[in-house]
């Protein structure tokens, strides 16, 4: 181990410059978006859908992170000053925590322990036992608490993932105490994480698009056949990895071959920036847009 974070170490100060220049361009990249979105917002009636289909409901907090759906049918959605959660299928929604910076970046429920919520952001990672009334900070010995991905193993107990920006991706198999470096070579763009029932890990790059590993992060590949153009927001399997949904600025595709291929579904024309999957039903699904407005689907994504 000692051998392996040296040469991370070394790697890293090898590679500051171009980090710093992948940072610059990266801010360049959420500054201009977050413009035209403002932009297109602002021009017209907001309160004009932006999909043909009829959202189920709209939020209004500053932005729209997260979903996540435990297996009672409870969906979270998070957002830069907390979390709120519906009981309903998304229709009403009530404030399950706010508190400024808790920037809920990435929510996930724990398979083995439905209790048990964790959340991760920007310099934020947390976790509760009593789903969502109360939460603690976690010590770990990530290297840095940037979080912009994290991902909980449906196959192996107390086995998480976290991508930590410009550190790398870290595994842990204790639960999040301990944290063991997979690999530097990560995008700078990642924004989701995904492990399939045979291990094979996913992963969304805004900058990159979706990548697939077999050897447990230590190479990638590109799996975008079908979905070869535009930004990829978002991933989520369900808990058979017989379905895997890619939220993009086209809207909204499917895997039915563990990320290998793609194929649109009926929703194509909103930025997918969020997606929640009921691990009870992987055809049921929930998505929000970069407007905060919330879709659901009860057959895999045909009707919405």
């Amino acid at each position: 181990m000692p051998t392996e974070m040296t040469r991370s170490e070394s790697f890293r100060r090898r590679t500051w410059g171009i980090r710093m220049v992948g940072y610059a361009l990266l801010f360049i990249v959420v500054i201009t978006g977050t413009i035209y979105l403002l932009t297109r917002s602002n021009n017209g009636d907001e309160s004009e859908e932006p999909s043909r289909f009829a959202a189920v409901h709209r939020f209004e907090t500053g932005d729209f992170h997260s979903l996540a759906v435990d297996q009672d049918g409870s969906v979270l959605f998070g957002h830069h000053n907390g979390v709120q959660t519906s009981d309903d299928g998304g229709d009403t929604w009530s404030v399950l925590v706010e508190t400024p910076n808790w920037d809920a970046m990435s929510l996930a429920f724990d398979p083995f322990d439905t209790e048990r919520i964790y959340l991760a952001g920007h310099n934020v990672y947390l976790v509760s036992e009593d789903a969502g009334v109360s939460w603690n900070e976690t010590g770990s010995d990530l290297p840095g608490l940037d979080l912009h991905a994290f991902a909980v193993s449906p196959n192996h107990e107390g086995r998480l993932y976290a991508y930590a920006l410009g550190r790398g991706l870290y595994i842990s198999n204790d639960g999040g105490r301990s944290w063991e470096l997979l690999s530097v070579d990560i995008p700078l763009g990642t924004t989701s994480l995904a492990e399939l029932p045979d291990d094979t890990l996913l992963l969304a790059a805004a900058d990159s698009g979706i990548l697939r590993s077999e050897d447990s992060g230590k190479t990638w590949s590109l799996s975008r056949e079908g979905i070869d153009i535009g930004v990829i927001f978002t991933l989520r399997a369900d808990p058979t990895g017989q379905r895997v949904y890619a939220g993009t600025d086209r809207g909204v595709f499917v895997s039915t071959d563990g990320g290998r291929s793609w194929t649109g579904t009926a929703l194509d024309d909103i930025w997918a920036t969020g997606i929640g999957v009921d691990p009870a039903d992987p055809l049921k699904l929930y998505v929000i847009n970069s407007l905060g407005y919330l879709y659901r689907s009860d057959d895999g994504g045909e009707t919405w």
